[in-house]
């Protein structure tokens, strides 16, 4: 399975632009609608719940929401890292979807806000702890996808064991059958690695913009 993805230097978020490896381009969209799924139905919650009075929305809505915005980005795909955040732009097409099937309802009588709004001073206006904690964990597992493709296997296996299971590096050593010294080594590059990925201004801006 590891071996189909593509092994590149450029980051996820970055690879979702289409740039002629149509094969990379599939794969990065499979594993961005898999990341960012739980996120954006944190957030058609969060916009429903806003504009409703805080009511609480059916799953059908939210499922037919995130689909909606799943398909205008990946067809559409006007997200430019240099003029504003994911997080902002993920929201702006999910508040208009939500608008536009409460306004079919009956149920809002607001102007959505305007898809082409995409600007580096737009920010978000409403932001939820669960949305938050969502997407924060989405990122997270983003840089470590990116991570993953560009790492030996055998390296990324001694992280995912040490640094994600929490496994104690002698066990990770006697079940691999390699010295303690290997892992220890391996694990100090890989970090290394990591943090250069999570340095990149597309998940900078992303944390701390």
């Amino acid at each position: 399975m590891a071996n189909s993805l593509p092994t590149t230097s450029l980051s996820l978020l970055s690879r979702l632009r289409d740039d002629g490896n149509e094969l990379a381009w599939q794969v990065s969209w499979k594993r961005f609608i898999e990341l960012y799924y739980t996120p954006l139905v944190a957030i058609a919650a969060g916009i429903y719940r806003s504009h409703t009075g805080n009511a609480i929305p059916a799953q059908e809505f939210l499922e037919d929401t995130v689909s909606k915005v799943v398909i205008e980005f990946f067809t559409k795909n006007r997200f430019d890292p240099e003029r504003g955040r994911l997080r902002a732009y993920l929201r702006m097409l999910t508040n208009a979807k939500v608008v536009d099937t409460l306004r079919k309802d009956g149920a809002f009588n607001h102007r959505p806000l305007d898809e082409n709004e995409h600007r580096p001073e737009f920010k978000v206006p409403f932001e939820t702890p669960s949305e938050r904690e969502t997407f924060d964990w989405s990122l997270l597992n983003t840089v470590i996808e990116d991570l993953r493709t560009q790492i030996p296997l055998r390296h990324f296996e001694i992280f995912e064991m040490t640094k994600l299971k929490g496994m104690p590096p002698d066990q990770v050593a006697e079940e691999l059958g390699v010295k303690r010294n290997v892992v220890d080594n391996t694990v100090y590059k890989v970090m290394k690695r990591l943090r250069e990925i999570s340095a990149r201004p597309e998940y900078q801006d992303e944390y701390y913009q």
